[in-house]
């Protein structure tokens, strides 16, 4: 798939949605997209809960209200939550460790 393709559908953004959050879920990606103010953006991200810091909920915290037009992720370089909109993405990167058996 290539986010950069302007003739992409709302199936084809949606297919590229479920399977960026999977992917997120996972491992960390670097994300490049653009900007509200137009300039560009890398982000080494991800939604694994492995990599994802502890949270204390109390009975103020409220939860968030969903959004099919962005992604909230954990940026790991700043440490803090951030969100992309998903149509503004250039570029996914990813690494795939290989898997051994340990048979």
């Amino acid at each position: 798939m290539n986010p950069n393709n302007s003739h992409w559908t709302d199936a084809n953004w949606s297919e590229f949605t479920t399977w960026l959050k999977s992917v997120l879920k996972e491992t960390s990606v670097r994300v490049t997209f653009t900007k509200k103010d137009g300039s560009s953006r890398v982000m080494e991200c991800t939604l694994d809960p492995k990599l994802l810091p502890q949270r204390t909920l109390t009975e103020s915290t409220k939860p968030r209200k969903s959004n099919e037009t962005t992604i909230s992720v954990y940026d790991l370089e700043s440490q803090d939550w951030r969100s992309f909109i998903i149509k503004n993405v250039t570029r996914v990167e990813l690494t795939l460790a290989p898997q051994f058996d340990n048979k």
